[in-house]
């Protein structure tokens, strides 16, 4: 990609050939380019937008508002790809401007906001155009996307990060947590969410609906059968997390330019460390409600719609090969056609792994099994992939347990909902504190939540005769 320097050496030979117009051609062109480089580290640019009060700065010369025009839509592009008319259209109604120049102007805003505690933007709920067109594909109206906006403003109370980055920071934390690869993952603007559940449900059917073999003339009722259903209430709670950042990355301008990497790599390792822990063994006070009790004897939690399926290990403080054969099959045969993934420690993983024929001299038992537990191989055991986490039990010591522990569990796609709210807020501190260490604290709190609605689609293992 040619550089503005290299534009310009290009015009200075149109120049000495004589060729005016080309030379007037690339001069433009290094404008472009210069505009491109400065995006990153501007700070004025959001002062042009018609936002929050419609009024637009006047530039000075209208070549050099479209120079930048084309700079930022090329940038908006290379980040997020072409956005749609309908939420180009959206996004002129809820900010006054393009989504471009918003985006942009937004960005630049919390660079300067994280480098400086300064900011203009700071209230204002940024949706992505990913957003926008997923609320209009669900019927939201432009009322209803303002209005979402204004509880967000309301209920968090620092630096509105931009969805766009708040997006990242989720999409990172599926590759690092265990539960957001097999639950659902829906986002709300409200404190709850109520899901219906079909009730009447049994190891054969998932609802009370039923078939009915009929003659021709079937006598009443012999084949009505009625859809039944049930609420259940998942409850939005607040996750925060803190990084600190020096300041003389903060002071040098390509580190500064790495802000964004750096904070969600840093955020994304923190939410993403506690969400599991309380999605797998969460109690429910002011966080998620875990599917474990707790990580030692607490066992599976409770709920009125049905029950988890306890495997016992079959003998009293140690695991068994023959609790591992039995325990996918206490789930229904409905949910395991969608697959299923065991969930345990690194050292009950390491455990199983020695399991052997019979004795120490045996083989052992699942390595030559379709290649199962070898190292090297994709960790699966019975067919199913295996998941690892450092929140269950583990061996106290050698393969010995503590009794009645719950170190195993086998989880089906789609039997945890977890529910996250839209907006994720920034408070920065540059105190007497943070200034003894040369650094700033950001304290990042976003709302997520998290319940079993399909209990029946989970297994786990107590270590018990």
């Amino acid at each position: 990609m040619k550089t503005p320097r290299d534009y310009a050496q290009d015009a200075r030979d149109a120049l000495n050939r004589g060729d005016i117009a080309e030379a007037n051609r690339l001069v433009e062109l290094g404008k472009a380019a210069k505009a491109m480089m400065d995006l990153d580290t501007m700070t004025t640019i959001g002062q042009r937008l018609p936002y929050p009060d419609g009024t637009a700065a006047k530039t000075k010369q209208a070549s050099e508002r479209e120079i930048q025009d084309i700079a930022i839509k090329t940038w908006y592009q290379k980040r997020f790809g072409e956005s749609s008319a309908a939420s180009e259209q959206v996004a002129k109604e809820l900010y006054g401007d393009t989504l471009p120049r918003v985006s942009h102007a937004k960005h630049v805003d919390f660079v300067r906001f994280i480098k400086t505690g300064q900011h203009q933007y700071g209230k204002m709920l940024l949706f992505s155009a990913n957003q926008i067109e997923d609320m209009l594909a669900t019927g939201s109206s432009v009322g209803e996307m303002k209005a979402t906006q204004v509880e967000s403003q309301d209920t968090l109370g620092g630096y509105l990060v931009p969805e766009d980055i708040r997006e990242q920071i989720v999409e990172r934390l599926a590759g690092m947590t265990v539960m957001r690869r097999m639950g659902n993952v829906m986002t709300t603007t409200r404190d709850r969410v109520t899901i219906p559940v079909q009730t009447g449900g049994d190891d054969r059917f998932r609802g009370a609906t039923r078939a009915a073999w009929v003659d021709e003339t079937p006598t009443a009722g012999q084949s009505e059968t009625n859809a039944t259903f049930g609420n259940i209430t998942v409850n939005v709670h607040t996750l925060m997390a803190s990084t600190n950042i020096s300041k003389n990355i903060l002071e040098d301008s390509v580190g500064a330019l790495n802000i964004v990497t750096i904070l969600t790599r840093n955020f994304s390792e923190d939410f993403g460390f506690y969400e599991d822990e309380a999605f797998l063994i969460g109690n429910g006070v002011a966080k998620p409600l875990g599917i474990l009790k707790d990580a030692t004897t607490g066992g599976p939690n409770a709920y009125s719609y049905g029950s988890v399926s306890v495997q016992n290990s079959g003998n009293g403080t140690a695991l068994t090969a023959d609790a591992f054969r039995s325990m996918p099959y206490t789930v229904p045969v409905q949910y395991r056609q969608a697959g299923g993934f065991w969930v345990m420690s690194r050292g009950t993983l390491r455990t199983i792994k020695q399991f052997k024929e019979s004795g120490s001299a045996g083989a052992y038992l699942w390595a030559d099994r379709i290649q199962q537990l070898q190292n090297g191989q994709p960790p699966r055991l019975e067919g199913y992939e295996i998941m690892e986490t450092e929140v269950l039990a583990s061996p106290t010591s050698g393969t010995t347990y503590t009794a009645n522990v719950h170190p195993v569990m086998f989880v089906t796609p789609g039997a945890y909902q977890i529910v996250e709210r839209t907006g994720m807020d920034i408070v920065r501190y540059d105190d007497s504190t943070t200034g003894k260490t040369n650094s700033i604290a950001l304290v990042a709190r976003r709302r997520v939540g998290g319940q079993l609605i399909r209990p029946w689609g989970v297994a786990v293992m107590k270590v018990s005769a």
